[in-house]
């Protein structure tokens, strides 16, 4: 309900009062309880694919070395469909928790010098100011350093889940294991992979270009091919509004489809390379035959 100035037929103004009928209130609920259980689907079902499609991805990848078969898409979609892709996700969610208890409570610590300022004193707040900022940095650097280690950590432990079918404990110790008896070769083949991320960003500038090029050409022409065909029938802003309506989705959809495509086939080969150093890794400490 909301009130606004009105002037009636004989001059005297004052405040209208008008409400928002109870079915707009009830569809508009409705919309927005819809759109939050669309969003929640939607997520739930970015995160099985996730987990299924890089289970797919290891073992499609284990399984070429081992028999130099080609699988197709659906194979590779049965093989990561299985109880490796769970222990995958309950394996982030074991590591994840005690980290980010431990990151807000690092951070709380950090802070807890602008306390100071309670006390009364100005030099007191001044100092305890400094002391935040300096803990506040060491803060972010060491979050940064164990980010970076349980990321490569996680590369192995996915793998001992999904190629030697561990559970999640088991998973753990056997990733862990494999880094720490081959802390050479895995930070060398880590500093490989940072070297390609890094460079991944500057390979990308000119296509970024070029598709940006190309999705202003393909935005524009379908704004204007609508506008001017809404044009013929409608008036006013509606022809606009229908081109807008066309042409952004158009400009965005040729922009970042091709960009997600390329973004996948550099996770594709990353999870590959993790595979194959995975296994060269497990035949290194294999006894050699008589």
């Amino acid at each position: 309900i909301r009130d606004r100035p009105y002037t009636d037929k004989e001059g005297h103004s004052g405040l209208k009062t008008w409400a928002i009928r109870p079915e707009v209130v009830s569809v508009l609920l409705a919309v927005a309880i819809g759109l939050a259980c669309l969003i929640l689907l939607l997520i739930v079902v970015a995160v099985v694919a996730r987990y299924i499609g890089e289970v797919a991805l290891i073992r499609m990848v284990d399984d070429y070395e081992e028999t130099g078969e080609k699988r197709r898409v659906w194979q590779g979609v049965r093989m990561g469909w299985s109880q490796a892709a769970w222990r995958l996700f309950l394996i982030d969610v074991l590591i994840a928790l005690p980290i980010v208890l431990a990151i807000i409570l690092l951070f709380v610590l950090a802070l807890s010098p602008l306390l100071l300022w309670k006390s009364g004193s100005v030099a007191a707040g001044v100092v305890g100011t400094i002391f935040t900022v300096g803990l506040v940095f060491l803060a972010i650097c060491l979050v940064i350093i164990v980010g970076a280690v349980l990321s490569l950590l996680k590369h192995f432990i996915w793998r001992a889940c999904a190629l030697e079918e561990l559970g999640v404990i088991g998973s753990i110790r056997q990733g862990y294991a494999v880094v720490r008896q081959n802390l050479k070769d895995v930070g060398l083949m880590w500093l490989i992979v940072l070297g390609i991320s890094l460079a991944w960003p500057l390979l990308m500038i000119p296509i970024v270009l070029l598709l940006m090029g190309v999705a202003v050409v393909l935005g524009g022409m379908s704004a204007l091919l609508v506008g001017g065909l809404a044009g013929l029938i409608l008036e006013g802003v509606a022809p606009w509004i229908m081109a807008g309506l066309v042409g952004i989705p158009t400009f965005f959809l040729a922009l970042v489809a091709p960009l997600v495509f390329l973004g996948g086939l550099r996770e594709v080969f990353l999870s590959g390379t993790w595979t194959l150093t995975y296994r060269e890794l497990l035949a290194l400490e294999a006894p050699a035959p008589e």
